[in-house]
């Protein structure tokens, strides 16, 4: 059986609601063995476990890095509760690191399971807050629009543009685009997009989601280069779904400290010398030591001594010196992706992030 389809095997359990058209869709355009990793039963020599480590960019404190994104993690049900996973797990944070990418993140689908990925050092930075309109609400504009249709090709060089401007994103690539724009037609669910009528050019772009057991349509992402055009493409998705409540999922900036803040996806830092070398070099009046200890990737260990925009990596500091923060990989990631109170506290500049449209 070849590791595509002993994938496929595990994927039909544990993701049942996942039909026939989607998985074909997904396995076709986004599958790729490389990506893939498995485990077996040493006893039964069958491949119990699997999970893809998909290949992203994301912008980070101005520059581009690589991020690993956990998708499809699941076991065969019979041999669940044997550590298979927990296996699996630290071979993906170790093969994150190995290929050169600076974080890996995934989205949890449980609280319990939330917790459960807390014991490999992923931290929640990914926040939304919802705000709700009724389905009597309307959203004025004065500019002059028009809806944007056809060919979706057309559409991803604004889509870039306008996820290239933000300054902490998850960046898609042309057929990671696509296939976003597959699983919303084959999931039934809602876009709009509308462009300036005297230029052509898009201008704004939403994503939604038709809530289970309800009529309320959730808005998950949207891109809009002013609060007009935004308004104008929600009024687009108003028409395409009419009389029915919308929730706009917003991102908390980054001087928000608390409130009705939703979590969501899970980062956890694998090359810290890389991420530290970035917040030096935007940041080149701090001064900063840091020791960490991380149990997974070796490399990462030591102390990171920030100075002069540059970052120097000790196995341990002079005698007598005591780092300004000792800290997990955990606490390290919560720290960089945190908001800006917190960093004004521990001394280490953070950033919040965006992450939307990962297939979750």
């Amino acid at each position: 059986m070849s590791k595509k389809a002993e994938i496929l095997k595990i994927w039909q359990e544990c993701f049942p609601a996942d039909g026939t058209e989607w998985k074909r869709m997904f396995f076709d355009a986004a599958y790729c063995d490389d990506d893939a990793l498995t485990i077996s039963d040493p006893t039964d020599n069958v491949t119990v476990s699997s999970l893809l480590l998909l290949s992203y960019a994301m912008t980070f404190h101005g520059q581009k890095v690589g991020l690993a994104y956990v998708y499809g993690a699941g076991t065969l049900r019979k041999y669940r509760a044997r550590g298979f996973m927990s296996r699996l797990m630290a071979m993906a944070v170790s093969e994150a690191a190995e290929r050169g990418d600076t974080f890996v993140c995934l989205i949890p689908a449980s609280d319990t399971l939330r917790q459960y990925y807390r014991r490999f050092g992923f931290a929640t930075v990914g926040y939304s807050c919802p705000k709700r309109y009724t389905a009597a609400h309307r959203f004025p504009f004065s500019g002059s629009y028009v809806e944007a249709n056809g060919d979706l090709l057309r559409l991803y060089p604004d889509f870039e543009r306008l996820t290239a401007s933000r300054r902490c994103a998850v960046q898609q690539s042309r057929t990671q685009f696509l296939t976003v724009m597959d699983d919303a037609r084959i999931s039934n669910s809602p876009f709009a997009a509308v462009a300036e009528a005297e230029s052509g050019r898009v201008v704004a772009m939403a994503w939604g989601r038709n809530e289970p057991a309800s009529d309320v349509v959730r808005v998950t992402e949207l891109l809009a280069d002013s609060d007009d055009a935004a308004n104008a493409v929600l009024s687009v998705m108003r028409k395409h779904c009419p009389d029915r409540p919308l929730t706009l999922m917003t991102h908390p900036d980054d001087d928000a400290e608390g409130g009705n803040f939703l979590p969501g996806a899970m980062f956890r830092v694998v090359n810290a010398g890389h991420a530290l070398s970035i917040i030096a070099a935007a940041h080149p009046s701090l001064e900063l030591t840091v020791r960490v200890s991380d149990p997974i990737v070796a490399d990462n260990c030591g102390c990171y001594r920030i100075h002069s925009a540059s970052v120097e990596h000790l196995s341990a500091l002079p005698v007598g010196c005591v780092p300004d923060l000792d800290i997990t990989p955990e606490v390290l990631t919560a720290l960089m992706f945190g908001s800006r109170p917190i960093a004004e506290v521990t001394g280490l500049p953070s950033i919040r992030p965006r992450i939307s449209l990962m297939l979750d």
